[in-house]
């Protein structure tokens, strides 16, 4: 099965792909049909585009409990917000899944968590791949800073938003409001008969989608690295982390070369004419430093990242 990583990237790049094609361009304003028919387009893409974000968040938490759930770390040790989600706060998600499946699987579904939440109380214990973003539809942006919290991540959308103007993925806006603008013409354009999403607003969330996912990942998986490691100050002393947690390398297409950048320094750490090359040497410094590396293609669009 693909990673929540991978099937995002696949799905927004195909977003940018889709935006540009001439069924989703409005025309002269004659061609009354077709205007039509690329309004409704658009804003379906505007509510798929919104769902693929949301759906990476709720498979990257799943996943994150799977990683935690590897660990040496006790899990009393754990974050103590962590604890609470993963024991009782998860009762409000297994009530809101139970009621979307069938009468048959409902048992096995409950038996199946309800094992989970009791091995807490076990050495080896294993944690609900629900405990996160699924006692509702939807996805906030209050839930993903919750999310955050629970791996001591302080101010997390603060820390994603000057994580993302470090890459260059956005100019220093509030990731937080940013999300909530995407949900609100998510909404619309699913709710409003009427509604018009411009492609402008579609390009441009590409970029911002990007920019929440990679952040995101790159703070859940910095907290995860510190328990498998049994960090002390992490584990029990409660550091909080932030963006200055998260170093990075970039790979991006510049005057003809393909190029490494270590952190946001303006001046090349690598170039050369071979991206396979350059590319698997930087992960290698990437992976031997801890870093978070994000590749962007000849166009400027995030083509992948590892947080290593």
């Amino acid at each position: 099965m693909p990673s929540a990583k991978a099937d995002f990237i696949d799905r927004i790049r195909c977003l940018d792909a889709s935006i540009d094609i001439d069924s989703v361009q409005n025309r002269a304003l004659t061609e009354k049909q077709h205007n039509s028919i690329a309004r409704m387009l658009r804003n379906g893409l505007a509510v798929v585009s919104f769902a693929s974000l949301e759906d990476f968040i709720k498979k990257r938490s799943s996943e994150a409990m799977a990683e935690v759930s590897r660990c040496t770390i006790s899990f009393t040790e754990l974050p103590e917000k962590l604890q609470r989600a993963a024991t009782y706060e998860v009762l409000s998600a297994l009530t809101y899944q139970l009621n979307l499946l069938d009468r048959e699987d409902r048992a096995s579904y409950i038996q199946e968590h309800a094992l989970k939440i009791s091995s807490t109380a076990t050495p080896n214990f294993e944690l609900s791949s629900h405990t996160f973003a699924h006692s509702q539809a939807n996805v906030s942006n209050t839930v993903i800073g919750e999310i955050l919290k629970c791996f001591n991540v302080d101010d997390p959308w603060r820390q994603m938003s000057q994580i993302a103007s470090d890459l260059g993925l956005t100019s220093g806006l509030s990731l937080s409001e940013i999300f909530k603008s995407a949900s609100i013409r998510r909404h619309k354009a699913a709710h409003v008969a009427g509604a018009d999403t411009p492609p402008t607003d579609i390009k441009q969330f590409v970029k911002e989608a990007f920019a929440i996912a990679i952040t995101f990942d790159a703070l859940l998986s910095k907290a995860i690295q510190k328990m498998i490691e049994n960090d002390d100050d992490f584990a029990r002393n409660g550091i909080k982390i932030n963006s200055n947690n998260v170093s990075f390398r970039t790979i991006r297409f510049i005057d003809g070369k393909w190029k490494e950048y270590k952190g946001d320094n303006a001046r090349a750490f690598r170039a050369s004419d071979d991206l396979d090359v350059l590319s698997r040497n930087a992960r290698r410094r990437a992976l031997a430093s801890k870093e978070l590396i994000v590749e962007f293609d000849q166009s400027g669009l995030v083509s992948s990242w590892e947080c290593l």
